[in-house]
């Protein structure tokens, strides 16, 4: 497995626990109406704060998890050289993951002409820039996979 797809299957690992520990947050907080009236968009912004704390701390552990891990199973050094391979994939997979994070963002615009709230396009924010993250490091792992 080379560095690439060990890095894109570690930063999917990463996005799916993120989106976990958001999902279960937010909606939390959501289903108890604490974003409902005028301090509702600080209190969220002031959660995902906190969030986007705890996903650095994540993303951290599983990075160095994944590493020692690959080490002990294969005995080998981390080679961390990069080719023109893995510069195109990481090229296609983010040209991907932005596509889907500007048709995203458009359906939010139409949601908000329509009247959608603030905390629910918000909150439509947060998940898109989430499910890209993890749209793009499955591109990656798929096209690893394939050989592309």
């Amino acid at each position: 497995m080379s560095y690439g797809e060990r890095e894109a299957l570690s930063g999917l690992v990463t996005s799916l626990i993120v989106i976990v520990l958001f999902l279960w947050q937010l909606s939390g907080q959501t289903a108890a109406g604490a974003f409902d009236g005028p301090e509702g968009l600080r209190l969220w912004a002031r959660s995902v704060l906190v969030l986007i704390g705890w996903s650095i701390g994540i993303a951290i552990a599983v990075a160095i998890l994944s590493a020692v891990l690959h080490g002990i199973l294969t005995g080998e050094k981390p080679d961390d050289r990069r080719d023109e391979r893995d510069r195109d994939i990481d090229r296609r997979a983010l040209t991907w993951a932005w596509y889907l994070l500007s048709f995203g963002l458009l359906g939010i615009i139409v949601g908000l002409a329509l009247g959608d709230t603030a905390v629910k396009a918000m909150n439509t924010v947060l998940a898109l820039c989430l499910l890209s993250e993890a749209f793009r490091d499955a591109a990656k792992v798929i096209l690893y996979r394939r050989g592309a």
